[in-house]
């Protein structure tokens, strides 16, 4: 009998199967080398973004304690060989809607060196408009505010780290602006695109809010705006390293991410086991995007297993409000108004028609169903259930799921 263990809370979840049907394993790439403070410096000493050696007057635009770009170890090496731009620096969190980071958060992203720099870190708040400003007007004939900060310094530079996302294609790049640095109603207009599953993991053509995205980076002067966007492996190994404009980094670090984080299958599944790994297990919330990276290599009335512990709870309790007050037959607000947020409701209506969805949590059962999963405890005797019906069964079992998409020939 075969068992696997996938990562679950601070433990591993043991799951066995039966000898008579196929299961199949993903993982990420793993690379055999990891870039070092040798090749950061050389990489940026032969790149553009040199030119923010000649500056004392730089912002540097970082991502908040949601994702896991190794912030603290980027910025010690710029340190290294820069200590006079690295101590006159501005320091400006791209938080989205997210709230500003605890004390424990920015730990978390600036590390040892934040005791030196925290009188010189902000946190981008996206409903303050005292601390924005305008841009221009988008394709909604909206007006669109970005973070005052990106307009008073000399030089800005844009850390970030790229990966597929599940409806902006990638994450990195562009993100850092919006929703990054953005006001709340440009993110809404933005994010409520991803009503349509048009806006998909690895795709950037034809994907609405992608799109957007680049539409609104076209809106500003970037030629003072220098960009690394980072590229890691499945443990967290600096895999690439893309020095440049904020466009062209981006779309460099594409291409390395594609060849780590993306997997060709030859056939769907019967049903695909999910492993989510920190930060993104903490909540229910953050789930969805195994789901969505995976959910397309699932036969029709198939089924998805989230394996999440959820530590944290839901993420967010709005969202639970609109989950409560959703028409899951009309999949729509029940007072149709689309909100900010309704884009992740109605994407799992849309996906559960097609496929069955369940979770393995620490969340209560109710909670998990008013969420429009559906809770399950024993893995193992689902699959020795569904293996008894039917023994030519095909399972796969994707490792780091909210980052690793599977997708067709």
């Amino acid at each position: 009998m075969l068992e696997i263990e996938l990562a679950y809370m601070d433990d591993t979840l043991k799951i066995d199967f039966p000898d008579s049907i196929t299961v199949d394993t993903y993982k990420p790439m793993a690379i055999d080398y990891n870039m070092d403070y040798v090749s950061f410096k050389e990489a940026f000493l032969n790149s553009q973004i040199s030119s923010l050696l000649g500056s004392e007057n730089i912002l540097i635009v970082v991502n908040d304690a949601h994702r896991s770009t190794p912030i603290s170890l980027l910025l010690s090496w710029f340190k290294k060989f820069a200590p006079q731009q690295f101590n006159s620096a501005t320091f400006l969190v791209a938080c989205g809607t997210h709230k500003k980071p605890s004390d424990a958060e920015y730990i978390v992203i600036f590390g040892e060196l934040y005791d030196e720099i925290k009188n010189s870190v902000y946190a981008h708040d996206c409903h303050n408009l005292e601390e924005l400003q305008s841009i221009g007007i988008d394709s909604f004939g909206k007006e669109v505010f970005l973070n005052k900060k990106l307009f008073t310094h000399d030089k800005v530079w844009v850390i970030n780290s790229v990966e597929p996302h599940y409806f902006a294609g990638f994450t990195g790049g562009r993100k850092s602006l919006v929703p990054g640095l953005a006001d709340f109603n440009t993110i809404e207009r933005n994010h409520n695109q991803a009503n349509s599953l048009d806006c998909a993991p690895l795709k950037l053509q034809g994907n609405p809010v992608a799109e957007h995205l680049e539409s609104i980076l076209e809106m500003i002067d970037q030629k003072n705006i220098f960009s690394l966007q980072v590229v890691t492996d499945s443990n967290k190994k600096l895999a690439h390293l893309a020095f440049g404009s904020l466009k062209d980094s981006f779309y460099d670090a594409v291409n390395a991410a594609k060849k780590i984080y993306s997997i060709t299958c030859d056939y769907q599944y019967d049903v695909l086991l999910l492993e989510i790994l920190p930060p993104l297990d903490r909540s229910i919330y953050q789930a969805q995007k195994a789901l969505e990276n995976n959910q397309l290599l699932v036969k029709d009335n198939g089924a998805v297993i989230i394996c999440s512990g959820c530590a944290e709870g839901i993420g967010s309790d709005y969202f639970y409000q609109l989950a409560e007050n959703w028409d899951k037959k009309n999949n729509c607000p029940k007072d149709g108004k689309v909100t900010f947020g309704s884009h992740k409701i109605k994407r799992v209506n849309d996906i559960g028609k097609r496929i069955n969805i369940f979770v393995k949590s620490t969340l209560d059962d109710d909670i998990v169903s008013t969420l429009f999963y559906t809770p399950i405890d024993n893995i193992s005797n689902f699959i020795h259930e569904l293996a008894a019906i039917n023994k030519e069964i095909k399972i796969g079992v994707v490792y780091d799921a909210a980052h690793l998409v599977l997708k067709s020939k």
